[in-house]
Order: structure tokens, then C-alpha cells, then sequence
């Protein structure tokens, strides 16, 4: 564990010529102190909760980065805590070191150029990175600010730690991951310390604010209502049922080795593969989290052929992985409907957030009546050669993604005024094959 200090304090705004000006204390950033931690279990965990909304904010929940420190034991961690002069935690951050093969996010030309560059000189393409956030793809951020947090001063010290983290573990680039607006612009002086701004892939989201699916496809028009219907209509007919159970339930034990590779089989049909996950991570999620993990098993028989893995607050549903039998699902239509009934699930919880991932985008704009939001990351070399590398082909590498399906495309009943949702998950591209 490591103590230190950073920042500047803020400059009296008070009129020094006013006899009678009341003067009011300023925060003094420059007594920010900060702990690196490396596992989540050093941690106080009353004092990193303090930081995050425990009613929405399940992906910064120790118990969730305790699971994935013991599922991903290939990667190491570091978790930061920032306290003020006073000692109370004003911010918390996660760092992981992760080895990515660039050809695995890559698409089209561009990754079939890479995968033959990655059999001749492997080290080229795959590169260690570290991450702010954990190695799971969930669209999720792993920096948290209390109100009155200087973010400046917060992000130096951050930026700090992953700059010694980097150099530990030789890492090419140091990432901030999966920002959304409202974080942009939190993360913005960011920029002031070398790091540059580039699109990730958009978030698709659903509105809520509805009673349940049937509410739901009851605002969409006719034309995705019809093909909604018809899918639903094909997969009652055959024989297939669905059991929903909760972590508390057991679902661990039915998660077997032969249901992880129904998840895998979707994992080597996406276009986009940011990582392979261990069948341990959903066992861990499910005990570690009982109240929180929700899993949709659709049997044929006594076999599982399909199945749905979300995580919720008391405010927010996140759809996270699925997976299937593509044999089944060309027949009977698994994945759409599991998508179906884990919405339905989300609005029935009243969620405020709903999520369905950054992934498939036309396919879940055309079947769900999706739209996205943009999504950024902030990057910075971790080595001098990564530096001159960025200034370089910056672009190349990580290319612009434009929003195709923005809100005002969404299929629904334009005067239907609820609250807004996202539905996160991590799906295949090719889920519908």
C-alpha cells in the first residue's frame, strides 16, 4: 500500500479589499492523500461504498471485483482510494493489466490484415494494456467521484498510479474505458495529461418506464410489433420452456462446463471479442452476489440449449452474456426470445436502467427497436514507443464510430413520455445466424 499527495489548492475568490468579507474556507486538493490496494480484499469496504450509489452502481460493488479477481488470475490489480485532507474517501478507481490481441476488436479488412500480422510477429498485435477498469466488457467505467471531489486533482492521481503500474508491468498503453457523456465530461482534464479521446463502440439502449414487454412492444410500430409476435408465437410452439433463477436459487451449480459452451460458441461467432471469460466468473457472480444475478435457462428436455446472465440493483438491470445452441436457435428463434424475457424481467423490476450492449447494433435497433448513445475511452502511452506510436496512426487504430441508430430512431410511440433505460449486454454480433 502506498500514501501520497497531490493537487493544488483553489485560490481565495473573495474580495481581499472588503473589510468585511467573510472568508470562506476552501477545500485544500493538495492534501488529497491516497492507498493502492492490491486485491479488493485489503480494502475497506465501508469506506469504498461510501463513494458509490449502492442502489444502481452494482459494477463497483466489492463483492462483483472480488469475483473477478478470482476468476481472472492472469491479470493483476490495483485499487485506488483518494481521501481528503480529513481523511474521508472522496474517490475510488480499479486498475487491472490485461493482455489484448488487437485483431480480436478489430473488423473487416483491418482485422484479417492483423490476424496475419499476429501468426509472423505476434508481440506486434498483442499488447498489454492497463486498464481503468476491470477486464470485462460490460460498458461499465471503474472511476467513482463523491460531489465534491476535484476531479483534477483526483485524475492526477490516478493517472499517477497507472503510470507506475505501466512501467511494472511494461505496458504499451494505459486506458480509461468505456466513458459515457456525463463521464467525458468528468474525465476531461484527462486531456491536460496527455491522454487523447477516441470512440468506443456505442451503447444500444431501450426506453422504459413501461409496466412490462407487452407494454412495450404494445409502442412500438406495427411493422416490429408483427415480427415480435411471429417470433414469440415460434418459439411457444416448441417445446421449449424457460426457468428463471436467481444466484440464491442454485444457479450456480446448474451453470455447468457444458452450459459455458453454449457462452463460448456465441464468444467465436462475434465479430468483436474483447475477452474470453472463465465459466468460474458467472459461478462467482452468482454466489458472491445471490441477490443481484438473475439467469434465464431455456431447456429442450432435461438439456440446457440456451441461457441469459443479467445483474441488478435496486434501479438498474444489466443483461450481461448469453449463450446458446446455434441449432436450436436457427428453429426456434433462442436468442430473441431469451432477449424478450430478460426486458421483460427488467421492466417488471422497475429498473431505471435497462441495457442490451455494444455489440449487433442493427440487429437490436431492428428487432428491439434500439437506439445508441456514444461511448469513449482515453488512452496514453505507457512507453515511449507507444507515445511516438499514438502520434502517429492514432486514428488508424482506434477509428471513429459514429452513432447509426441516435434516440429519434427509436420505433416507438413518439408521445410516450417515461423515463429512459439502458439494457446492458454482452451479446454476439452473429446471434441471430
Amino acid at each position: 500500500m502506498i500514501a501520497n499527495t497531490t493537487g493544488q489548492p483553489e485560490q481565495d475568490a473573495s474580495d481581499s479589499g472588503a473589510s468585511a468579507a467573510v472568508q470562506v474556507p476552501k477545500p485544500d486538493f493538495a492534501s488529497y492523500s491516497h492507498s493502492v490496494y492490491q486485491s479488493i480484499r485489503e480494502v475497506n469496504w465501508d469506506e469504498w461504498n461510501s463513494v458509490r450509489d449502492e442502489t444502481r452502481d452494482v459494477f463497483m460493488d466489492p463483492r462483483f471485483i472480488a469475483a473477478v479477481e478470482k476468476s481472472l488470475t492472469d491479470c493483476r490489480y490495483r485499487h485506488v482510494v483518494v481521501r481528503d485532507g480529513s481523511g474521508r474517501p472522496v474517490a475510488t478507481a480499479c486498475l487491472s493489466s490485461f493482455v489484448l490481441d488487437g485483431a480480436s476488436l478489430a473488423q473487416g479488412a483491418l482485422r484479417k490484415l492483423l490476424e496475419l500480422v499476429s501468426r509472423v510477429v505476434p508481440w506486434l498485435v498483442r499488447s498489454k494494456l492497463i486498464l481503468c477498469g476491470l477486464p470485462v466488457s460490460a460498458g461499465q467505467s471503474h472511476i467513482r467521484f463523491a460531489p465534491d471531489a476535484h476531479r483534477e486533482s483526483v485524475l492526477r492521481i490516478v493517472d499517477s498510479v497507472a503510470r507506475r503500474f505501466a512501467a511494472a508491468e511494461w505496458a504499451r498503453l494505459i486506458i480509461f474505458k468505456e466513458i459515457d457523456a456525463d463521464g467525458c465530461r468528468e474525465l476531461a482534464p484527462l486531456v491536460t495529461l496527455g491522454y487523447r479521446r477516441a470512440d468506443s463502440f456505442p451503447m444500444n439502449l431501450a426506453n422504459s418506464g413501461y409496466r412490462d414487454f407487452d407494454d412495450y412492444v404494445a409502442h412500438l410500430i406495427s411493422d416490429k410489433r408483427r415480427k415480435i409476435r411471429r417470433s414469440q408465437k415460434i418459439f411457444l410452439k416448441s417445446g421449449l420452456r424457460v426457468v428463471q433463477l436467481y444466484g440464491r436459487d442454485g444457479a450456480a451449480e446448474i451453470y455447468t462446463d457444458d452450459v459455458h459452451r453454449l457462452y463460448e460458441a456465441v464468444v467465436e461467432g462475434s465479430e468483436v471479442q474483447f475477452e474470453h471469460l472463465p465459466a468460474d466468473l458467472l459461478r462467482e457472480l452468482a454466489r458472491r452476489l445471490p441477490d443481484n444475478t438473475v439467469f434465464k435457462f431455456v431447456y429442450s428436455g432435461d438439456q440446457v440449449v440456451g441461457f441469459a446472465f443479467c445483474l441488478i440493483s435496486d434501479r438498474t438491470f444489466h443483461g450481461m452474456y448469453v449463450g446458446m445452441n446455434y441449432d436450436v436457435n436457427s428453429k426456434y428463434e433462442v436468442y430473441f426470445n431469451l432477449t424478450y424475457q430478460s426486458m421483460d424481467f427488467g421492466l417488471k423490476h422497475r429498473a431505471q436502467k435497462i441495457c442490451i450492449g455494444q455489440s449487433a447494433d442493427e440487429l437490436k435497433h431492428r428487432k428491439f427497436g434500439c437506439y445508441q448513445v456514444p461511448m469513449s475511452i482515453f488512452v496514453k502511452g505507457g512507453r515511449w514507443s507507444a507515445r511516438l506510436l499514438l502520434k502517429l496512426v492514432f486514428s488508424w487504430i482506434f477509428p471513429a464510430r459514429p452513432i447509426t441508430f441516435p434516440r429519434e430512431t427509436a420505433d416507438l410511440d413518439s408521445n410516450h413520455g417515461r423515463d429512459d433505460t439502458i439494457v446492458d449486454a454482452q451479446v454476439g454480433a452473429d446471434a441471430d445466424k
